[in-house]
């Protein structure tokens, strides 16, 4: 897969001092809502972004575990940007649902991992993506797929 002008420039970003603070500020310029929770960048390549989020005191919930609307945040902002970095010039992408499953209670910071082989760009399609929440010891926490409309950009 062939890298994108926008993933190129993240890239370059991570390379950076201080990257971190960067992004969540352009995030919350681009993304106010997303922006809450912090997320930190671990790894960019075509077709696969890495987020990570530290378990803090403002995204828990009763239990003192992470608090589920956080984790879908997290999962959503994983797969839209990882559609976003690999999506070409002469495509166009919407989420249009999100299906989640939560396996067990976020009690650690925690990792949103989303892999996939690019569709065919030119085809109007609905593309299911899948993202992983994975705690400090690699345990699963929650996964979702991220349903895509996508297509080409209209003439």
């Amino acid at each position: 897969m062939e890298e994108t002008l926008m993933l190129r420039a993240l890239r370059r970003l991570m390379r950076v001092p201080g990257h971190n603070l960067l992004f969540r500020w352009g995030l919350a310029f681009a993304a106010p809502y997303s922006a809450t929770i912090r997320p930190r960048l671990i790894h960019a390549a075509p077709g696969h972004l890495e987020l990570g989020m530290r378990k803090r005191r403002a995204l828990t919930n009763h239990l003192r575990t992470l608090h589920a609307a956080a984790l879908a945040n997290l999962m959503e902002l994983c797969g839209s940007l990882a559609v976003q970095l690999a999506i070409p010039p002469t495509a166009r992408w919407i989420p249009a649902g999100l299906d989640i499953r939560y396996v067990r209670k976020g009690r650690t910071d925690v990792r949103a991992v989303c892999s996939f082989t690019p569709p065919d760009w030119r085809q109007d399609q609905d593309w299911p993506v899948k993202i992983q929440v994975l705690d400090a010891t690699d345990v699963l926490i929650a996964e979702a797929i991220l349903h895509m409309r996508i297509g080409p950009r209209p003439a």
